[in-house]
């Protein structure tokens, strides 16, 4: 019922009065290229970016098992992944299972190095976030998690 309700809504932007910087896309997309430099910067005592944490975070989390798992809810380039995740094995903090020709498909295991690097990098991670979200109350943290999981539901179940 609630649901139905929220569907009928009149909309939030009018092309009268729409400025596109000041959207919630566009705060969105602000917000993550900042957040992606800030801990690119972060990670680097780590020998590591963004992209490779990502990697690193859907592995011990179990949302992907291969490049091409990862590729899929990234949408990142697969021979862009594929080497990005050799970087990651000539670090030692993956490894491929062999088996297979494709080297995106092979599934990926964390090593023990990554598992360590993985807990570095929560907390430099733990860190950027706090200061992102400094003078916010963890309960409207928790509020903009929630608004941001429903414009992502909104969107991902178009």
């Amino acid at each position: 019922m609630i649901a139905e309700a929220t569907k009928r809504r009149a909309p939030v932007y009018r092309a009268a009065s729409f400025r596109s910087r000041d959207s919630v896309g566009a705060l969105i997309g602000f917000t993550r290229k900042a957040l992606v430099e800030t801990f690119d910067r972060d990670l680097a005592p780590l020998g590591l970016n963004t992209a490779q944490a990502l990697v690193l975070m859907f592995l011990v989390d179990g949302s992907a098992g291969t490049a091409s798992e990862v590729c899929r809810q990234l949408s990142h380039d697969p021979g862009a992944m594929t080497r990005l995740v050799d970087k990651l094995e000539t670090m030692g903090l993956v490894r491929r299972v062999r088996g297979r020709d494709d080297r995106r498909s092979a599934p990926l295991e964390i090593t023990a190095r990554g598992r360590q690097v993985h807990a570095d990098m929560t907390r430099v991670q733990i860190d950027m976030l706090n200061r992102a979200l400094r003078g916010f109350s963890s309960a409207e943290a928790r509020v903009l998690e929630g608004l941001l999981r429903r414009v992502l539901d909104n969107v991902a179940g178009e």
